[in-house]
């Protein structure tokens, strides 16, 4: 059988052949031809030969729906197949850029899948809790007479009356259950195990209003007497190893306890921290005078309210019941205070349980702050950015390469489309590819992500469909969003320029260059905040404290509430002293660096003025290195030294505008007449982090402030491990059976920033990255150029241009692409670091010289990246670039 019409030949016997068997060609043919070229004549060819497919494909199958939709479905899995064979193929061609590209998108997905993560923690946490919902932190809301504006009007105050818990429970039907949450530290005895242990007090309703998992014990029947311990399994293992502790007897402090229960340790994203749980009924501030003093407060207050709470309605009962029990001092502090009419001095008010760990103003160890996760948020979606770019340059980087396929394919019939689908096709697998080698870097950065976050993630199995499902989301939209641009600029070739003699390999791809320019400003942006971060911190470990904190052991006493403190911290000076590497010994109630001391109010003015108060011995100057600005130190030798004698700071003596301090005395309440005498002024000393100014305090040597039970030892700087060992030896010696627990003080101080340090090791890591992929982009951008200008370069070498001359002419366009991008990003960066500055009292200046350093940084970087393509053009043999001129 012959078809005589060579534009049909090969299409109709082609599907024939297909469909059925030579023999029944016969009888069909002309219909068939008769047909197209009825359909060629009244429609056109390209839709008569579509037609004359889908005919043979209907007629030959009877047994099979081949309808037109079937055969389109057929035909597009065909080509799909054919799309990712060719997409496979070109990758593996193109083995550098390829690599490149995986490099720097598997790095911007492992980033970006690391932050999901940590967003996905802070948004988990007290989320386990079955009735989280009805679960409240109480706090009060005190009126701020010094408020500058509405915002900060009124300001909440963490700490509750002791007695608040239980009367809500017993007066508003809302409440279903209430309980204490008070934690405190002391000693924990097991036979011969001592130790120091965090130990929370709670009451009953505890267990029945969270969803900690009770291994051993009956919540119903816990805490039924006040001499019980709830243990954490991790606590239990510590003290019992595999023994049952259950029943067991242990020491907290001077009291010993049964052990009742043992409850699953918190969570990492719990904002309860707990490891040892007992009655609150049993803690020291429980008393009758607690219990009635609506004034004092050091006690935190959680319920569960009943479902279906009107918590509006709740919050007019909760007025009523500050006006019942405090309505006396509401008056008196209305007057004080100048109040407004209409407003309350001080009421209750609550918080869900799921938004306390957002609120700084609440306190807790696990306090976080929601814009960080903002921030680490936006610094992934740069990241992506900037893989995105970086890929979009490396593809154009290449496309001159590509213009004759794109050429072969159109002239072979391929659409504009279809080359589009091909490209975008690359793009999407490449960033599977990526997304494989990212998951990878996950696992593998996980951990340094968490010692950096300070947090405790972890991928189990109930995770791993969220994070594939974020991981797929992030892989197609980096593959469709970086390859759009590559797709439509790399299809958009005519074949006639391609084909017709005349190709040049000059590329115009103008539109990388503001790519790579916001790119290099994406990192530029990150180069300029971890500058400005290091500086600070830098500033922060390196300011005058006003105090020497090197080398400075500072050792607990561990003594109970029976025991003379300052016999064992006497004992210890002493013994410590006879040690050649001990320079001085001293003793304080409060370590510097653990916050303030006991906070008292003064008279002086009859506005109660607060002061911080520390307690310490007549070595403490000294042994500090602290300065006097006015006035002696304190005379071991002189008694009266010991009574109603003080050394005040300046800040307090500025505070109370007072011309001859030596001339005064600090008065501590409305009866004291006489007051307490003044025997020296010391410069200011940062007792607390520089995050605050320095606040009014004073040092006393009269022990009836506070117990001595830290000691402070200053040693010499040689054989630090040894001087220890002597240390704990001596210790050993006075205070037997008890654990030796010691630090550094410039350790305790450098734990102040830890926060900030952990945020100034994220910000690093996501420079590196950010510089690690924008120098590919670079890398890139200066391939093109090389492409671009390889003719120039062979004329310029045959008219004797040098190395260097072609060095400087290939990159000096990157040098004022860098330039631009600081430009961009200096603004940006001085706004953001003027924010995050902004939490420190004693901060660095952001002045020009900051910006010159990381502008610096960034053009080194940029020529390091660059130097490669523009090394290997100026080495290119000119012979080899004009031979065919």
């Amino acid at each position: 059988m012959m078809i005589h019409h060579p534009q049909k030949n090969n299409l109709a016997l082609r599907f024939l052949s297909w469909f059925c068997p030579p023999a029944l060609y016969e009888g069909i043919e002309g219909d068939l031809l008769e047909q197209y070229d009825q359909d060629a004549h009244e429609i056109g060819t390209k839709a008569a030969r579509r037609r004359l497919v889908l005919n043979v494909l209907r007629f030959f199958r009877p047994g099979i729906l081949l309808r037109n939709r079937f055969s389109l479905q057929l035909i597009n899995s065909v080509m799909i197949g054919n799309y990712f064979k060719v997409a496979s193929r070109n990758i593996l061609r193109r083995k550098l850029y390829s690599f490149i590209n995986a490099s720097g998108l598997s790095i911007g997905i492992a980033f970006c899948v690391l932050i999901y993560l940590f967003i996905q923690d802070e948004k988990s946490f007290d989320q386990f809790h079955a009735s989280k919902e009805r679960l409240y932190m109480m706090h009060g809301f005190e009126y701020n007479s010094k408020a500058s504006g509405p915002e900060d009007q009124f300001h909440k105050i963490a700490p509750m009356q002791m007695a608040l818990p239980q009367v809500m429970k017993s007066e508003l039907p809302e409440v279903e259950y209430a309980t204490h949450f008070a934690g405190n530290s002391g000693l924990m005895k097991y036979d011969d195990k001592v130790f120091r242990e965090n130990v929370t007090y709670v009451d009953a309703d505890f267990f029945r209003m969270f969803s900690f998992r009770l291994i051993n014990g009956n919540a119903e029947k816990l805490f039924v007497t006040n001499d019980e311990v709830v243990l954490t399994d991790a606590i239990a293992r510590k003290y019992f190893g595999d023994k049952d502790p259950m029943g067991e007897l242990v020491m907290i402090g001077e009291r010993t306890l049964k052990v009742t229960g043992i409850i699953e340790s918190p969570p990492a994203n719990s904002s309860l921290d707990f490891q040892i749980l007992t009655p609150i009924q049993g803690s020291r501030g429980y008393n009758q005078h607690n219990l009635n003093s609506w004034l004092n407060m050091g006690w935190s207050a959680l319920v569960q309210l009943h479902p279906g709470t009107d918590l509006a309605n709740l919050e007019t009962k909760l007025d009523k019941l500050a006006e019942k029990y405090m309505g006396e001092h509401l008056q008196q502090w209305k007057q004080e205070r100048k109040v407004p009419d209409g407003i309350m001095p001080y009421t209750f008010r609550f918080t869900n349980l799921a938004d306390i760990h957002f609120d700084k103003s609440l306190g807790g160890r696990r306090v976080s702050d929601r814009k960080y996760s903002w921030i680490l948020g936006g610094v992934a979606v740069l990241i992506l950015l900037i893989a995105c770019i970086n890929y979009i340059t490396l593809a154009l980087t290449t496309s001159a390469r590509r213009r004759m396929e794109v050429g072969v394919r159109k002239v072979a019939g391929a659409y504009k489309r279809q080359l589009v689908y091909q490209f975008s096709v690359e793009s999407v697998l490449l960033a599977f590819i990526s997304m494989v080698i990212g998951i990878g870097l996950t696992v593998l950065f996980l951990p340094a992500f968490n010692s950096f976050t300070g947090k405790g993630i972890t991928l189990d199995l109930m995770e791993i469909p969220s994070l594939a499902v974020a991981c797929l989301g992030i892989a197609l939209l980096v593959g469709l969003l970086a390859g759009s641009y590559p797709a439509f600029f790399l299809s958009g070739y005519r074949p006639v320029d391609v084909l017709k003699g005349g190709f040049t390999t000059r590329l115009q791809a103008g539109f990388t260059k503001p790519l790579v320019v916001l790119q290099f400003a994406f990192s530029a942006f990150l180069i300029i905040s971890s500058v400005t971060m290091y500086r600070q911190m830098e500033y922060v470990s390196t300011k005058d404290l006003g105090y020497d904190q090197h080398q400075l052991v500072v050792i607990r006493t561990n003594a109970m509430r029976g025991e003379d403190s300052l016999k064992i911290g006497e004992r210890l000076q002493h013994r410590a002293m006879l040690n050649p590497a001990v320079v001085s010994v001293s003793a304080t109630n409060f370590p510097f660096a653990g916050g303030d001391g006991m906070i008292y109010n003064i008279m002086n003015n009859r506005d109660g003025k607060s002061v911080s108060g520390y307690v310490v011995d007549a070595n403490f100057i000294k042994t500090m290195n602290m300065k006097l600005a006015l006035g002696r130190d304190f005379d071991i030798n002189n008694a009266a030294d010991g009574i109603n004698t003080i050394i005040v700071n300046e800040a307090l003596v500025k505070e109370l505008k007072w011309n001859d301090p030596l001339q005064e005395r600090l008065k501590f309440s409305h009866s004291d007449t006489l007051g307490s005498r003044i025997i020296g002024v010391v410069r200011d000393f940062h007792f607390n982090s520089l995050l605050s100014d320095v606040g009014p305090a004073f040092l006393s040597i009269d022990t009836h402030y506070g117990r001595l039970d830290h000691i402070l030892v200053k040693i010499a700087p040689d054989n630090i491990p040894e001087t220890l060992a002597r240390l704990q030896k001596d210790y050993t010696m006075v205070a037997p059976g008890k654990p030796f627990e010691y630090s550094f003080l410039d350790e305790n101080v450098a734990q102040q920033y830890g926060k900030f340090n952990r945020w100034m090791s994220i910000m690093g890591l996501a420079t590196v990255f950010a510089i690690l992929i924008s120098c590919l982009g670079l890398f890139g951008l200066a391939g093109i150029n090389a492409v671009n200008r390889t003719k120039e370069i062979g004329i310029r070498k045959v008219l004797g241009a040098d190395l260097g001359a072609i060095f400087v002419m290939l990159n000096k366009q990157f040098v004022w692409l860098s330039v631009i991008a600081f430009l961009i990003a200096a603004p940006l960066s001085w706004y953001a670091m003027d924010q995050w500055l902004s939490s420190f009292h004693f901060r660095i200046e952001m002045g020009w010289p900051l910006f010159v350093t990381g502008m610096v940084i960034g053009l080194f970087i940029a020529l390091l990246s660059v130097s490669y393509h523009g090394i290997k053009a100026a080495l290119i043999n000119p012979a080899e670039t004009l031979k065919y001129e």
